[in-house]
């Protein structure tokens, strides 16, 4: 049987080969194509070609119909988010800079009690200092 596949393919690869396989090979695909040439313009052929070129058409508008309607239900929910927190983040500004506000505030109250303080404890220790030098000044005498 191997014998026999054996001999089969040389004695095809030799009718493919010659000049006269070569031949009958380009004759037989030149009736194809003469073949699908004709059923190509067949007026039947070119009406389902043409239906089939309808139909697609109709899909792809369908299809893109849909596609934008999704893209456009997908869009509002996403501007509802990006509107929320837009306002949480006006909301956290707000908050932030009325405690800034505050802590500023308070900042400057300490400030303002420890420069009191520091006048009034510089006013004493230079009323202190005169009284002093002037006590031991008459201590002295």
């Amino acid at each position: 049987m191997r014998l026999f596949t054996l001999g089969a393919g040389i004695a095809i690869g030799y009718i493919i080969g010659s000049k006269r396989g070569q031949a009958e090979f380009e004759r037989s695909l030149s009736a194809v194509k003469k073949s699908a040439a004709e059923t190509w313009k067949d007026p039947k052929v070119q009406d389902t070609v043409t239906k089939a070129g309808e139909t697609a058409k109709q899909y792809v508008s369908t299809v893109a119909d849909s596609v934008k309607k999704h893209a456009d239900d997908a869009a509002a929910p996403v501007t509802d988010v990006a509107v929320d927190a837009a306002a949480r983040a006006e909301d956290a500004v707000k908050k932030a800079g009325a405690n800034t506000e505050k802590l500023v505030d308070q900042a400057a109250e300490k400030v303002e009690k420890q420069a009191d303080a520091a006048d009034k404890q510089a006013r004493e220790s230079s009323n202190g200092n005169s009284s002093s030098s002037s006590s031991s000044g008459t201590n002295a005498r």
